[in-house]
Protein backbone atom coordinates (compact mmCIF):
# COMPACT_ATOMS: atom_id res chain seq x y z
CA UNK A 1 0.00 0.00 0.00
CA UNK A 2 1.32 3.42 -0.99
CA UNK A 3 0.84 6.31 1.38
CA UNK A 4 1.02 9.74 -0.22
CA UNK A 5 2.04 12.55 2.11
CA UNK A 6 2.21 16.18 1.05
CA UNK A 7 5.77 17.37 1.05
CA UNK A 8 7.40 20.79 1.27
CA UNK A 9 7.32 21.22 -2.50
CA UNK A 10 11.00 21.05 -3.25
CA UNK A 11 13.61 18.75 -4.71
CA UNK A 12 14.58 16.22 -2.06
CA UNK A 13 16.15 12.82 -1.63
CA UNK A 14 12.67 11.39 -1.06
CA UNK A 15 11.40 12.69 -4.40
CA UNK A 16 14.34 11.11 -6.22
CA UNK A 17 13.85 7.85 -4.32
CA UNK A 18 10.16 7.86 -5.23
CA UNK A 19 11.01 8.42 -8.88
CA UNK A 20 13.26 5.35 -8.76
CA UNK A 21 10.50 3.29 -7.11
CA UNK A 22 8.17 4.18 -9.99
CA UNK A 23 10.74 3.31 -12.67
CA UNK A 24 8.48 0.60 -14.13
CA UNK A 25 5.74 3.20 -14.56
CA UNK A 26 8.26 5.45 -16.30
CA UNK A 27 9.17 2.60 -18.64
CA UNK A 28 5.51 1.95 -19.43
CA UNK A 29 4.94 5.62 -20.29
CA UNK A 30 8.00 5.63 -22.55
CA UNK A 31 6.83 2.50 -24.36
CA UNK A 32 3.36 3.97 -24.77
CA UNK A 33 4.68 7.20 -26.23
CA UNK A 34 6.89 5.35 -28.70
CA UNK A 35 3.94 3.23 -29.85
CA UNK A 36 1.67 6.26 -30.22
CA UNK A 37 4.37 8.19 -32.09
CA UNK A 38 5.01 5.56 -34.74
CA UNK A 39 1.89 3.36 -34.84
CA UNK A 40 -0.11 5.42 -37.32
CA UNK A 41 2.80 7.14 -39.06
CA UNK A 42 3.14 6.11 -42.69
CA UNK A 43 6.91 6.43 -42.72
CA UNK A 44 7.28 5.67 -38.99
CA UNK A 45 10.82 5.99 -37.68
CA UNK A 46 11.83 7.13 -41.18
CA UNK A 47 10.83 10.65 -40.18
CA UNK A 48 13.66 10.66 -37.66
CA UNK A 49 16.03 9.97 -40.56
CA UNK A 50 14.44 12.33 -43.06
CA UNK A 51 14.13 15.43 -40.87
CA UNK A 52 17.84 16.01 -40.15
CA UNK A 53 18.77 14.93 -43.68
CA UNK A 54 16.37 17.41 -45.30
CA UNK A 55 17.32 20.23 -42.93
CA UNK A 56 21.04 19.57 -43.49
CA UNK A 57 20.53 19.50 -47.25
CA UNK A 58 18.74 22.87 -47.16
CA UNK A 59 21.51 24.37 -45.02
CA UNK A 60 24.13 22.91 -47.37
CA UNK A 61 22.42 24.39 -50.42
CA UNK A 62 21.70 27.90 -49.20
CA UNK A 63 24.38 28.48 -46.57
CA UNK A 64 27.14 26.16 -47.68
CA UNK A 65 26.95 26.71 -51.43
CA UNK A 66 25.48 30.17 -51.91
CA UNK A 67 26.47 31.95 -48.69
CA UNK A 68 29.83 30.14 -48.40
CA UNK A 69 29.51 29.66 -44.64
CA UNK A 70 32.62 27.97 -43.23
CA UNK A 71 32.29 24.30 -42.32
CA UNK A 72 35.59 23.52 -40.57
CA UNK A 73 37.13 22.01 -43.70
CA UNK A 74 34.54 19.23 -44.12
CA UNK A 75 31.57 18.96 -46.51
CA UNK A 76 28.90 21.35 -45.30
CA UNK A 77 26.19 18.69 -45.43
CA UNK A 78 28.11 16.53 -42.96
CA UNK A 79 28.89 19.58 -40.84
CA UNK A 80 25.20 20.55 -40.61
CA UNK A 81 24.10 16.95 -40.02
CA UNK A 82 26.29 16.75 -36.90
CA UNK A 83 24.55 19.85 -35.58
CA UNK A 84 21.02 18.73 -36.43
CA UNK A 85 21.44 15.37 -34.68
CA UNK A 86 21.58 17.00 -31.27
CA UNK A 87 19.22 19.87 -32.01
CA UNK A 88 16.43 17.61 -33.33
CA UNK A 89 16.46 15.62 -30.10
CA UNK A 90 16.45 18.67 -27.85
CA UNK A 91 13.73 20.59 -29.69
CA UNK A 92 11.44 17.55 -29.84
CA UNK A 93 11.95 16.64 -26.17
CA UNK A 94 11.43 20.24 -25.03
CA UNK A 95 8.34 20.77 -27.18
CA UNK A 96 6.65 17.46 -26.33
CA UNK A 97 7.71 17.59 -22.70
CA UNK A 98 6.27 21.07 -22.18
CA UNK A 99 2.83 19.80 -23.28
CA UNK A 100 2.98 16.54 -21.33
CA UNK A 101 1.02 17.64 -18.25
CA UNK A 102 -1.69 19.41 -20.23
CA UNK A 103 -2.02 16.48 -22.64
CA UNK A 104 -2.43 14.04 -19.74
CA UNK A 105 -4.46 16.23 -17.40
CA UNK A 106 -7.08 13.51 -16.87
CA UNK A 107 -4.43 11.24 -15.37
CA UNK A 108 -3.43 13.96 -12.92
CA UNK A 109 -6.88 13.82 -11.33
CA UNK A 110 -7.39 10.05 -11.35
CA UNK A 111 -4.29 8.21 -10.15
CA UNK A 112 -1.11 8.96 -8.28
CA UNK A 113 2.39 8.66 -9.66
CA UNK A 114 5.33 11.07 -9.60
CA UNK A 115 4.17 13.83 -11.94
CA UNK A 116 7.66 14.43 -13.27
CA UNK A 117 7.38 11.09 -15.05
CA UNK A 118 5.29 12.80 -17.74
CA UNK A 119 7.84 15.38 -18.98
CA UNK A 120 10.70 12.91 -18.46
CA UNK A 121 8.89 10.47 -20.75
CA UNK A 122 9.53 12.78 -23.68
CA UNK A 123 13.20 13.03 -22.74
CA UNK A 124 13.73 9.28 -22.45
CA UNK A 125 11.63 8.26 -25.46
CA UNK A 126 13.50 10.82 -27.53
CA UNK A 127 16.72 8.91 -26.93
CA UNK A 128 15.51 6.39 -29.50
CA UNK A 129 15.30 9.20 -32.06
CA UNK A 130 18.71 10.49 -30.99
CA UNK A 131 20.25 7.05 -31.47
CA UNK A 132 18.77 6.87 -34.97
CA UNK A 133 20.01 10.38 -35.81
CA UNK A 134 23.52 9.54 -34.60
CA UNK A 135 23.36 6.33 -36.64
CA UNK A 136 22.58 8.41 -39.72
CA UNK A 137 25.53 10.65 -38.89
CA UNK A 138 27.83 7.62 -38.55
CA UNK A 139 26.71 6.27 -41.92
CA UNK A 140 27.27 9.67 -43.52
CA UNK A 141 30.80 9.87 -42.11
CA UNK A 142 31.56 6.43 -43.56
CA UNK A 143 30.27 7.55 -46.97
CA UNK A 144 32.59 10.57 -46.82
CA UNK A 145 35.53 8.34 -45.99
CA UNK A 146 35.75 9.12 -42.27
CA UNK A 147 36.42 6.16 -40.04
CA UNK A 148 35.76 5.64 -36.29
CA UNK A 149 38.38 6.98 -33.90
CA UNK A 150 39.20 6.43 -30.24
CA UNK A 151 37.62 9.81 -29.53
CA UNK A 152 34.20 8.28 -30.21
CA UNK A 153 34.40 6.85 -26.68
CA UNK A 154 33.68 10.38 -25.43
CA UNK A 155 30.24 10.54 -27.10
CA UNK A 156 28.29 9.71 -23.89
CA UNK A 157 29.42 13.02 -22.36
CA UNK A 158 27.67 15.36 -24.87
CA UNK A 159 24.69 12.98 -24.90
CA UNK A 160 24.44 13.36 -21.12
CA UNK A 161 24.53 17.15 -21.52
CA UNK A 162 21.63 16.92 -23.96
CA UNK A 163 19.58 14.71 -21.66
CA UNK A 164 20.09 16.92 -18.60
CA UNK A 165 19.37 20.13 -20.51
CA UNK A 166 16.25 18.69 -22.18
CA UNK A 167 15.01 17.27 -18.86
CA UNK A 168 15.44 20.60 -17.09
CA UNK A 169 13.63 22.53 -19.83
CA UNK A 170 10.84 19.93 -20.12
CA UNK A 171 10.21 19.82 -16.36
CA UNK A 172 10.33 23.58 -15.92
CA UNK A 173 8.17 24.49 -18.91
CA UNK A 174 5.62 21.72 -18.36
CA UNK A 175 4.97 22.98 -14.83
CA UNK A 176 4.64 26.57 -16.05
CA UNK A 177 2.38 25.47 -18.90
CA UNK A 178 -0.20 24.24 -16.38
CA UNK A 179 -0.48 27.75 -14.91
CA UNK A 180 0.22 29.84 -18.01
CA UNK A 181 -0.88 28.36 -21.34
CA UNK A 182 1.12 31.05 -23.15
CA UNK A 183 4.08 28.65 -22.94
CA UNK A 184 2.76 26.63 -25.88
CA UNK A 185 2.80 29.75 -28.04
CA UNK A 186 6.12 31.16 -26.86
CA UNK A 187 8.15 27.94 -26.98
CA UNK A 188 8.05 27.37 -30.78
CA UNK A 189 9.29 30.92 -31.27
CA UNK A 190 12.09 30.40 -28.74
CA UNK A 191 13.09 27.15 -30.42
CA UNK A 192 13.33 28.93 -33.76
CA UNK A 193 15.58 31.53 -32.18
CA UNK A 194 17.58 28.80 -30.50
CA UNK A 195 18.22 27.08 -33.81
CA UNK A 196 20.03 30.15 -35.13
CA UNK A 197 21.50 31.18 -31.79
CA UNK A 198 23.26 27.81 -31.56
CA UNK A 199 26.27 26.87 -33.75
CA UNK A 200 24.33 24.47 -35.93
CA UNK A 201 24.46 26.24 -39.29
CA UNK A 202 27.83 27.83 -38.52
CA UNK A 203 30.96 26.76 -36.59
CA UNK A 204 31.58 27.69 -32.98
CA UNK A 205 34.75 29.44 -34.17
CA UNK A 206 32.56 32.20 -35.64
CA UNK A 207 31.78 33.38 -32.13
CA UNK A 208 34.33 36.00 -30.98
CA UNK A 209 37.15 34.33 -29.07
CA UNK A 210 36.53 36.34 -25.92
CA UNK A 211 32.94 35.10 -25.70
CA UNK A 212 33.29 31.66 -27.27
CA UNK A 213 33.82 29.57 -24.14
CA UNK A 214 31.17 31.22 -22.00
CA UNK A 215 28.75 31.14 -24.95
CA UNK A 216 29.21 27.39 -25.43
CA UNK A 217 28.78 26.74 -21.71
CA UNK A 218 25.71 28.91 -21.13
CA UNK A 219 24.13 27.47 -24.29
CA UNK A 220 24.65 23.72 -23.72
CA UNK A 221 23.60 22.99 -27.29
CA UNK A 222 26.74 24.83 -28.41
CA UNK A 223 28.95 22.59 -26.27
CA UNK A 224 27.13 19.48 -27.54
CA UNK A 225 27.29 20.36 -31.24
CA UNK A 226 30.95 21.33 -31.03
CA UNK A 227 31.71 18.07 -29.22
CA UNK A 228 29.81 15.98 -31.79
CA UNK A 229 31.77 17.58 -34.63
CA UNK A 230 35.13 17.17 -32.94
CA UNK A 231 34.48 13.58 -31.89
CA UNK A 232 32.71 12.13 -34.94
CA UNK A 233 33.82 14.24 -37.89
CA UNK A 234 37.31 15.33 -36.92
CA UNK A 235 38.19 12.28 -34.82
CA UNK A 236 39.59 14.37 -31.97
CA UNK A 237 38.73 14.75 -28.32
CA UNK A 238 36.27 17.52 -27.44
CA UNK A 239 37.32 20.71 -25.74
CA UNK A 240 37.11 19.41 -22.20
CA UNK A 241 36.81 22.83 -20.59
CA UNK A 242 33.79 23.70 -22.70
CA UNK A 243 32.32 20.20 -22.48
CA UNK A 244 32.53 19.81 -18.71
CA UNK A 245 31.51 23.43 -18.25
CA UNK A 246 28.42 22.74 -20.37
CA UNK A 247 27.80 19.56 -18.37
CA UNK A 248 27.91 21.43 -15.06
CA UNK A 249 25.59 24.15 -16.37
CA UNK A 250 23.18 21.58 -17.83
CA UNK A 251 23.10 19.82 -14.45
CA UNK A 252 22.33 23.12 -12.74
CA UNK A 253 19.51 23.84 -15.21
CA UNK A 254 18.10 20.37 -14.65
CA UNK A 255 18.07 20.83 -10.88
CA UNK A 256 16.50 24.29 -11.29
CA UNK A 257 13.79 22.98 -13.64
CA UNK A 258 13.10 19.98 -11.40
CA UNK A 259 12.91 22.18 -8.30
CA UNK A 260 10.46 24.54 -10.03
CA UNK A 261 8.38 21.53 -11.02
CA UNK A 262 8.20 20.24 -7.44
CA UNK A 263 7.28 23.68 -6.08
CA UNK A 264 4.38 24.07 -8.51
CA UNK A 265 3.29 20.44 -8.36
CA UNK A 266 0.66 20.89 -5.63
CA UNK A 267 -1.57 22.97 -7.88
CA UNK A 268 -1.46 20.74 -10.97
CA UNK A 269 -4.75 18.95 -10.30
CA UNK A 270 -6.59 22.20 -9.63
CA UNK A 271 -5.16 24.01 -12.64
CA UNK A 272 -5.31 21.17 -15.17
Amino acid sequence: MLEVVGGPGRLSRESLRELWQFREVQRAFVQRQLKVRYKQALVGAGWVVLQPLIASAIFALFLGRYANVASEGVPYFLFALAGMAGWSYFSSAANTGSESLVANQNLLRKIYFPREILPLTSVFSGLVDLAISLGVLFVATFLYGIRPAVSWLALPVPVLILVLFAAGVACGLSSLNIYYRDVRYVLPFLLQLGLFASPIAYPLSKVPAGWREIYAILNPIGAVVDAFRRIVIHGTWPDWTTTFGGLAWALFLFLAGFTLFKRLERGFSDRA
